[in-house]
């Protein structure tokens, strides 16, 4: 290699390298964010323990391109995801919901935010049951208007044995 390509593939790397590094969340600015990204998380939480559609509406992106994966079927725009999860899922099939998030982990890049956590969900069935579930859950956060909103869901069971 002619020693003038060392020096600009050196020189690139000494100013890409801290770059790159402030662009996946490690910035002061952006990971002040964090805090404001997981307060959205918190409220996320409440509003399935509650079923509470204003409060879903709170942390939810309104538009139609907001998009969940789940188990139950995959739910694309704001109406879908309130009507069919929050209503017909958790309204109709249980009396009784608590979702806690464990392991999270957050980043903040610009106006884009996404948190992965571990999930476990106990409540009561309609019929008076209880009901567990365990699994994985990712969010991906926009930064609209100065607040955040969750605009992706997706969460995986894990496989029961057959």
């Amino acid at each position: 290699m002619p020693k003038w390509a060392l020096v600009i593939a050196l020189a690139s790397v000494t100013f890409l390298v801290p770059a790159c590094d402030r662009s996946v969340g490690t910035s002061s600015p952006i990971a002040g964010e964090e805090p404001r990204v997981r307060a959205v998380l918190d409220t996320y939480l409440r509003s399935v323990d509650m079923a509470d559609v204003a409060l879903a509406s709170e942390v939810w992106a309104q538009g139609p391109t907001v998009e969940a994966v789940t188990p139950i079927g995959r739910f694309k725009g704001w109406d879908s995801i309130r009507d069919e999860l929050y209503v017909n899922f958790l309204q109709k099939t249980f009396t009784e919901r608590r979702l806690t998030a464990g392991n999270v982990s957050l980043r903040v890049v610009g106006d884009v935010a996404w948190a992965v956590f571990d999930w476990s969900f106990a409540a009561k069935r309609v019929d008076g049951q209880p009901y567990a579930s365990t699994g994985w859950e990712s969010h991906v956060y926009q930064r609209v208007d100065g607040r955040w909103a969750i605009v992706h869901l997706h969460f995986s069971a894990p496989v029961q044995p057959q």
